[in-house]
């Protein structure tokens, strides 16, 4: 396998099928046949890094939205978006959006924008994430978020 040649994931249908894509990659990494699930299963276990405890292994990593308004706020999508992330019961969200620190700087015309100007519905984003993190999970203890702020210098497309 050359550099370019990716494999899809959906087409790694079973574990030996992921077991032999690893051994073209030439990859030694240890597969189980079966996810154990529950708090008690390796991903389920919480992590401390740094001193920061995250209540389990699930993460979500932030995007870049398309979905914001020409001015930078949150649409109705981005809100439903966010909530679920707090719904998906993941305790380490680090932000989900890559939130543009300019209007210059964003990498398109929606995406989100953290300013004097927005900065309450960008709060009120993390607000409702943590209500329907407390509403799947009970409580927001051990849950972790960040907000990735970003500039797309000469990529941005304002």
């Amino acid at each position: 396998m050359k550099f370019g040649d990716y494999v899809k994931v959906k087409s790694l249908k079973t574990p030996e099928g992921f077991r032999e894509n690893l051994r073209a990659l030439g990859l030694d990494m240890p597969c189980d046949d079966v996810v154990e699930a529950g708090a008690g299963s390796p991903l389920g276990a919480p992590l401390v890094v740094d001193g920061l405890r995250v209540g389990n292994r699930f993460a979500i990593q932030p995007m870049e939205g398309w979905d914001g308004t020409h001015e930078g706020r949150p649409s109705d999508n981005t809100r439903r978006r966010w909530r679920n992330f707090g719904l998906s019961g993941a305790k380490f969200i680090w932000g989900g959006e890559a939130v543009a620190v300019r209007a210059a700087g964003r990498a398109n015309p929606n995406q989100l924008m953290l300013n004097d100007d927005t900065e309450a519905e960008i709060g009120a984003l993390r607000d409702g994430l943590v209500a329907g993190h407390r509403e799947a999970m009970g409580d927001d203890k051990d849950l972790v978020i960040g907000l990735q702020l970003t500039h797309s210098g000469r990529f941005a497309r304002p």
